[in-house]
């Protein structure tokens, strides 16, 4: 009980010293210098504006309060949303990239041959993820990625990191794009299937492509 009266005490005398009021009140003059400059720009704006409208400089000091919190809980929710949308494309990365044993078992021009069926369906986004899972297994067979059923694409964009740089940009591209419409639902239209097997189909042995 001593030692949390004398904390009181040490805290009050702290704020009673003189530098801490004169930092205070500075930082309370400044904020409400800029108030005034804010006021004294919207009171001359609203007089160009509408000249016989009258105003007081109280109104006005309400008016900015106003707005300000306003402008403050727009931009609180952009950030929430922000925040909110980068934790969901995180939350994505982190799926397992062949969630069956089957899908795994299949050869990569099985994979492909699947996917145009697919796409010949009207399938599209069941058709990228079958180009996406073939593109994976022939990167496998060319030693540039281990290919796992516990693994990430997060976990194959390190193994093309440490195999061929080159790849890592569009592999980053594919794997959102397979993430997305694998565990986010996202639809895929014809045209954006149509580049997703192309940028994949870059990257792909030529036999493999050949075979497909």
């Amino acid at each position: 009980m001593g030692g949390s009266n004398e904390g009181k005490e040490q805290l009050k005398e702290i704020l009673e010293r003189p530098e801490y009021q004169a930092y205070e009140q500075e930082t309370q003059t400044a904020s409400q210098r800029l108030l005034d400059v804010i006021a004294q720009w919207v009171k001359e704006l609203l007089e160009t504006w509408f000249p016989n409208f009258q105003v007081s400089d109280s109104a006005i000091n309400g008016w900015i309060y106003f707005f300000g919190f306003i402008g403050m809980g727009i931009l609180l929710l952009l950030v929430i949303k922000l925040v909110g949308r980068l934790s969901g494309e995180k939350n994505l990365s982190e799926q397992r990239t062949f969630s069956r044993t089957s899908e795994l078992a299949w050869s990569s021009q099985k994979h492909m041959k699947e996917a145009d069926a697919l796409a010949a369906d009207g399938q599209y986004s069941e058709a990228a993820r079958h180009v996406f899972l073939g593109m994976l297994l022939d990167f496998d067979a060319r030693d540039l990625v281990e290919v796992k059923t516990w693994k990430t694409n997060g976990d194959y964009e390190k193994d093309l990191q440490d195999s061929n740089h080159t790849l890592v940009a569009d592999f980053s591209f594919l794997a959102k794009i397979f993430d997305q419409i694998t565990y986010g639902n996202r639809p895929l239209l014809k045209e954006e299937f149509d580049e997703f097997r192309s940028r994949a189909f870059q990257w792909m042995d030529q036999e493999g492509r050949k075979e497909a």
